[in-house]
């Protein structure tokens, strides 16, 4: 399993000038596992058989150095990019907006990708290179004009390529309606069976495919929990579909397969609230913090006389 962010970059640096003569029939999958921890590929007790396997067979990175903020967008763009947030400007799971003066920012995720990524991508030069290119619950790529297919985080009834895959029988209208109240577990197989029509129907150059449960579960319940790392089990089931794919449709030869995280995870006792000390000392409305992956983003929400305001200064 590729693991470690650098070594991933590493390889589409590398690749990048060449990729206007890339093979049209060559074809590249990235499957990220949000969340995947790599100790997790170190403790025997783990059952990974489709992980170990392709370790065994390929190559693998002992750990992973993340950007900062380390959070799922900043660090999936960075991947893709090749370059820090402070160059692609993803900072947060969306966008930071402001409301209007005196008021919290919030983080808006449906953002189109080209206000959104200020860095140029592997798909986009994929793209320009005439090569085709496909995504499945990646991030930060809302209406992204590069991505030939797209299967979106939040799909759409009347998305191409959902179309096709109710015509198949492969997911309902009312699987689509209810998709963003549905239990992650069950969006995770309508996303794999998505990446899987994909691949065998467009045989697209470059598939993007991000997977969530790995995160939710540990999130929710904890690092090295049974919810978590039966979450990481079920992952390594879908990378096995992946593959089985692959083969069945004869792409396996042609087809370099990379399998991504983009942070892990510890539990943690305390938490800080920087806009609780804020309301503490008078100073909601004149200013919000939003925290993020270790870091905090502290803006002015209202314009006033900086003297005034030794913070500010």
């Amino acid at each position: 399993m590729t693991n470690r962010m650098s070594f991933l970059l590493s390889i589409f640096l590398a690749t990048c000038p060449l990729i206007a003569q890339a093979p049209m029939d060559r074809h590249v999958v990235v499957i990220s596992l949000d969340g995947f921890p790599a100790y997790a590929l170190r403790n025997p007790a783990m059952p990974l058989p489709a992980l170990r396997r392709m370790i065994e067979q390929g190559a693998v990175a002992e750990g992973m150095r993340t950007v900062n903020p380390t959070v799922t967008w900043p660090n999936h763009t960075s991947m893709v990019t090749g370059v820090t947030p402070a160059v692609h400007s993803v900072l947060y799971n969306g966008l930071a907006v402001r409301d209007g003066e005196g008021k919290s920012l919030r983080v808006e995720p449906w953002i189109d990708k080209t206000e959104l990524v200020r860095a140029p991508t592997v798909y986009d030069l994929a793209h320009a290179a005439r090569l085709t290119t496909a995504e499945v619950d990646w991030v930060a790529i809302h209406k992204a004009r590069t991505i030939t297919w797209s299967f979106a985080e939040q799909p759409r009834i009347e998305g191409a390529v959902e179309r096709e895959m109710v015509a198949a029988g492969l997911v309902s209208k009312a699987d689509l309606h209810n998709f963003v109240k549905a239990p992650i577990t069950w969006r995770d197989e309508i996303w794999t069976r998505a990446a899987i029509h994909i691949l065998e129907r467009h045989r697209p150059n470059l598939l993007l495919f991000h997977l969530l449960s790995t995160d939710s579960a540990q999130h929710r319940y904890g690092a090295d929990s049974l919810a978590g790392n039966t979450a990481l089990i079920l992952a390594d089931r879908q990378v096995q579909r992946i593959l089985d794919s692959l083969k069945a449709s004869g792409l396996e030869q042609t087809t370099t397969v990379l399998v991504v995280s983009d942070h892990g995870f510890k539990t943690y006792g305390k938490i800080i609230r920087p806009n609780v000390l804020l309301a503490s000392n008078g100073l909601i409305g004149e200013a919000w913090v939003i925290p993020e992956g270790g870091t905090a983003m502290a803006y002015v929400t209202r314009p006033g006389n900086k003297e005034s305001r030794p913070w500010q200064r």
